[in-house]
């Protein structure tokens, strides 16, 4: 990749982990949507998940005191045997047609409450629901690459409180690219060819997250909660639109 590529890359993670933080999600469909400019989607996706680790987990070691480890530890359990599933089958989905399907789906989810309790109640009730989420999202996560914007919401109604979530969702999330990267490291993915790129991307998220973070203190529950909902919005209709014309 140029310098310019570089830079725009640099740019999109930093404008991303920034959104992220003060609107709970976001910026990993940004930089992503950036990244498949430049990469095959299967390249893109790898890289992508360790630029996401580190924004992410930055994200939870800041707001650590907020996390809740009881929904984290659902979620993860089941991340990396369906992620395996998800490897093994990965070639054979339509890769545009399933991001139009999660970007659906959130749309579902953010504008339709009463739906999103009947969704939540096959998947369990309370926080019983995480551990099929985490399955359902390691499972997708691998073809699909971004699996966010449709389970943002199971956490936002279970955690109400901004910093609880944005904490919470971003450590789920640091396990999930987590178990990306290892099951793309064990598929044989080249990260050392990707140096460069992986380096500019870190440097840019650490310091939008940091920003950002300082940012999501000062918002009240309210404000919040309309830019979480504008944010999920604004993202889902992009991914749809972004396939259509793909």
């Amino acid at each position: 990749m140029s310098g310019l590529d570089l830079l725009l890359v640099g740019l999109a993670a930093l404008v991303g982990s920034t959104i992220t933080a003060v609107a709970g999600l976001g910026g990993g469909i940004l930089l992503l949507s950036v990244l498949l400019q430049f990469l095959d989607p299967l390249e893109a996706i790898p890289v992508h998940a360790v630029i996401q680790l580190a924004s992410n987990s930055f994200r939870a070691f800041i707001l650590r005191h907020d996390v809740d480890w009881g929904v984290v530890g659902r979620f993860t359990l089941l991340l990396l045997p369906a992620g395996i599933a998800g490897l093994l089958v990965a070639g054979a989905f339509p890769v545009n047609a399933g991001r139009i399907f999660i970007a659906v789906f959130a749309l579902v989810l953010v504008w339709w409450p009463q739906g999103l309790t009947k969704i939540a109640s096959l998947l369990g009730q309370g926080r019983r629901s995480f551990l099929p989420l985490g399955a359902i999202a390691g499972f997708l996560n691998i073809p699909f690459g971004v699996t966010g914007p449709a389970i943002a919401p199971v956490f936002r109604r279970e955690l109400p409180v901004r910093t609880a979530m944005v904490a919470t969702f971003a450590m789920a999330q640091t396990s999930g690219h987590l178990a990306k990267i290892i099951l793309f490291a064990g598929d044989g993915f080249p990260y050392g060819d990707q140096v460069a790129l992986v380096a500019v991307g870190v440097l840019a998220v650490v310091v939008g997250t940091w920003v950002g973070t300082r940012m999501l203190k000062s918002l009240s529950e309210a404000l919040f909660g309309q830019l979480f909902r504008i944010a999920l919005t604004a993202i889902a209709l992009r991914v749809i639109v972004v396939a259509l014309l793909a």
